[in-house]
């Protein structure tokens, strides 16, 4: 997809891992419209993987029509920008067909997803974001994460309660406190980042940067930076061989 300025260049892969019997991870990209979404789903047997998959599909078919009338009506949606207002009206669709689903049929009471997506137009990207999935920008050969996660551990560590060694034991780790499709109206997290030639964007489930330590990040990102297709099958290689405890999925977004 070109704009005036930039050119962006998707790709992405999803693998099960080496212990979980299936994948409740879904990705999906549409390089015509400039959207990337990762969805990891939770609620045991087959709730996971029904939300995630139905998240990303609801989330893709709203983002591809005409934004409906009552979503401009709303006070606070003149506040904000089109692409915004877009993407989370995309996102709300999502969490009300997952939310509706699981009333609908008790077998998936309870089941939900963590949801990420960026929106690539113009010189920037919109981003959204609800639960522990990631959204990091490598740049200049530095990578940053741009998401804050939604999780027990998260909190605690913001009041000081435990330190970062201790996170990586705490009994809360793996707690979100935030998921698409668990109730009937969900908070997303929105911001939108200015894009620059040569950037990458990676979406990843914490079934791929819990299996990597920062070091690994960096350096499969250095040597992949030309080659998105590549850097997504070494991010999952590497994380299925540091131990693959979970499904593990990545989508790079490369800007030109």
């Amino acid at each position: 997809m070109t704009t005036n300025t930039f050119t962006w260049e998707f790709a992405g892969a999803t693998d099960t891992g080496r212990v979980r019997p299936g994948n409740e991870d879904a990705i999906v990209w549409n390089a015509d419209s400039g959207l990337a979404l990762l969805a990891d789903g939770m609620g045991g047997y087959e709730g996971g993987e029904i939300a995630s998959n139905l998240a990303i599909k609801t989330a893709l078919e709203s983002f591809g029509k005409p934004l409906a009338p009552h979503w401009r009506e709303a006070e606070w949606a003149q506040k904000v920008s089109d692409p915004i207002l877009k993407l989370y009206a995309a996102v709300s669709e999502a969490n009300q067909s997952v939310h509706a689903t699981a009333l609908k049929q008790t077998r998936y009471e309870g089941m939900g997803t963590t949801f990420l997506a960026a929106y690539f137009h113009d010189n920037r990207v919109t981003l959204a974001h609800i639960g522990d999935s990631r959204i990091y920008l490598w740049r200049n050969r530095a990578l940053k994460q741009l998401t804050v996660d939604h999780t027990m551990i998260q909190e605690r560590l913001q009041n000081g309660e435990i330190t970062a060694a201790e996170a990586a034991s705490d009994t809360y780790r793996g707690v979100l406190t935030r998921a698409l499709g668990v109730d009937p109206v969900v908070e997303v997290d929105m911001r939108e980042v200015t894009i620059q030639a040569g950037d990458i964007f990676l979406l990843c489930s914490d079934g791929c940067y819990d299996m990597l330590a920062y070091d690994e990040m960096i350096a499969i990102m250095n040597a992949c930076q030309e080659d998105p297709q590549q850097l997504v099958r070494l991010l999952v290689r590497q994380a299925n061989e540091n131990g693959g405890y979970d499904n593990i999925s990545a989508v790079v977004v490369r800007i030109g």
